[in-house]
């Protein structure tokens, strides 16, 4: 794998054009998710006009970028950022963005936006639950092609090599890792088809919100004992793993949603 989709040399600017594969994988969710907006705004007759429907998109695919950098700041500060250039806080393109500070990010511009515009929040997270997974399935990939967000050494079939240079290799000196990465893109894409199965189903707005923050809480969970990036928190001279906490934090919600609003039951249609 390689970071760079190609690489030109600019003599007149004496630059090097270099596109990441990260950005590009990004683009192609933000693409689908546009798409998936749209039919289920009009899938479910929310009014919104496709022009406002597309600008929301955007809107909130860029706070879930900027909580993402923030997250990953915050808790790197001490072990990286602040060693660097203060440039360097802002180059999502090298990587860097972590899901649960995306996540958090988008939650909140869309309750935001949903209040802006008097329309359903409920709706409104089934569908950013169905862009949000897409968004997971197909950016894990691209932290695969930056060699990041993996394993430890492992003998198993599954393991990959990673070229030098990438932040895997750093710890794994040319052995073969687990690519968690990629573990957590294909329970992605299990939770994305979940997801796409219960929407035609005919339970109230909300569901596909809350089974998006219960089964991605412990898929999460499940794959971060085999994350060699984990990051902490300290309380009262007590160690949190942040994955974990946060990911609880996601589980209760999911769960008191759907108790407080009694999704169980399916809406009636007479």
């Amino acid at each position: 794998m390689h970071p760079y989709i190609f690489s030109i040399e600019i003599p007149w600017f004496n630059i090097t054009l270099e596109p990441r594969y990260y950005g590009l994988f990004y683009a192609i969710a933000v693409l689908i998710g546009s798409r998936i907006v749209l039919s289920e705004i009009k899938r479910r007759r929310i009014n919104l006009q496709e022009d406002e429907a597309l600008n929301m998109t955007l809107l909130i695919f860029l706070a879930g970028l900027i909580g993402g950098r923030v997250y990953e700041v915050i808790f790197e500060w001490s072990n990286y950022y602040r060693f660097k250039p203060f440039w360097k806080t802002f180059a999502i393109w090298e990587g860097g963005l972590a899901i649960h500070g995306a996540i958090i990010g988008g939650i909140v511009s869309l309750l935001i936006y949903c209040r802006i515009k008097n329309i359903s929040l409920a709706a409104m997270l089934d569908i950013g639950a169905l862009c949000m997974i897409i968004g997971q399935s197909v950016g894990r990939w691209g932290n695969f092609t930056n060699g990041e967000a993996a394993g430890p050494v492992t003998d198993l079939w599954t393991g990959i090599v990673f070229p030098e240079g990438t932040a895997v290799d750093r710890y794994a000196n040319g052995s073969p890792v687990h690519p968690t990465m990629i573990y957590e893109s294909l329970g992605n894409f299990l939770i994305l088809a979940l997801l796409w199965k219960l929407r035609l189903r005919n339970f109230r707005p909300g569901m596909l919100g809350a089974v998006y923050l219960l089964t991605y809480s412990i898929l999460r969970s499940l794959l971060t004992p085999l994350r060699m990036d984990n990051q902490y928190f300290i309380i009262a001279d007590t160690k949190f793993l942040a994955a974990y906490s946060i990911s609880i934090i996601m589980f209760a919600a999911g769960l008191i949603w759907i108790y407080i609003h009694k999704l169980w039951y399916r809406r009636n249609t007479n």
